[in-house]
């Protein structure tokens, strides 16, 4: 009995964890939330220069979202400051924050531009 008490308990545990880690990730970015993941990740994503392991306060701050607010705001400007080859490399530094398979870092051009 008390075997069967436990499987429930972490199974709704589970469940728990599961449901507001997936609702802080469909959460909208503010632009703060953007600007100091910007701010405190951007040596470590900047273009023309050596990769830069990341400070602890970038990896507290991203994995807060899991790299969502960078991942969704790569835009031209981005490209131009930053290189898209050292998103995965903070994913990775950080914890692997990336869920393989995402499409973190690739910036579409829109269409009549």
């Amino acid at each position: 009995m008390a075997r069967a008490y436990t499987i429930v308990s972490m199974f709704m545990l589970t469940l728990l964890v599961t449901r507001v880690t997936s609702s802080q990730v469909d959460a909208s970015c503010s632009w703060t939330e953007i600007s100091e993941e910007y701010d405190y990740c951007g040596d470590s994503l900047m273009r023309g220069v050596p990769w830069v392991f990341p400070l602890k306060v970038c990896c507290d701050t991203i994995k807060l979202n899991k790299m969502k607010c960078i991942c969704q705001n790569v835009t031209k400007m981005f490209s131009e400051n930053f290189d898209f080859n050292k998103l995965s490399k903070l994913s990775n530094a950080c914890g692997d924050l990336l869920v393989p398979g995402s499409y973190c870092g690739v910036y579409k051009i829109p269409e009549g531009a």
